[in-house]
């Protein structure tokens, strides 16, 4: 396996980075846990400040984010609304879109009132942020990056309603995956 030695060198290059003070920290993506145990092996400096993962409730990867925290490593998802790569065929699979998911519309009207039409990407994005994990919305748009925002002044998603949105999860949880499906490095074995 060539991948693993190339990261452990990458990762002393990144190392050297931070003790010359050209970073103020480092961190990885798309690690595994198999991933991370394997680096912690020859990390002079550890934990990674962040890695950052797809994750959201067809992706949830739980067991990833619960060894990160475990490791003092900060959880940070993108694609928190779904994903880049699914097709109307993987959507149909998975039940339809996440922003159209009964339990995050459901949650969505439960939070809206006169003042206020709570959408159900901030109720995804409250979802993600009530698991402990930071988010990378995509968005070019001002008036979205501005309701993005405003997810902080939502109430907490109910114990119910985080159960069900996270229930959203396929039996086979590598199915819910929908970014870099189409990336021919995927089907290589980074362990």
């Amino acid at each position: 396996d060539e991948i693993a030695p190339l990261r452990a060198e990458t990762w002393r290059a990144m190392e050297d980075a931070y003790r010359q003070g050209k970073a103020r920290s480092i961190a990885v993506s798309n690690f595994t846990i198999q991933h991370l145990k394997t680096l912690k092996q020859t990390a002079t400096l550890w934990p990674p400040a962040i890695n950052q993962i797809e994750s959201h409730p067809y992706y949830p990867q739980n067991d990833l984010i619960e060894y990160c925290q475990k490791e003092g490593i900060v959880v940070q998802a993108y694609a928190t609304l779904g994903g880049q790569d699914g097709t109307k065929a993987k959507w149909k699979a998975l039940g339809g879109k996440l922003l159209e998911a009964t339990p995050v519309i459901d949650a969505a009207k439960r939070q809206s009132n006169s003042d206020r039409t709570v959408t159900p990407a901030q109720i995804l994005l409250r979802w993600a942020i009530q698991r402990n994990c930071a988010i990378v919305p995509k968005t070019s748009s001002p008036a979205r990056m501005k309701e993005n925002a405003t997810i902080f002044d939502l109430e907490e998603l109910t114990k119910e309603e985080m159960m069900e949105i996270s229930n959203l999860v396929p039996s086979e949880e590598s199915e819910g995956r929908l970014c870099w499906r189409t990336e021919p490095l995927r089907m290589l074995d980074f362990s």
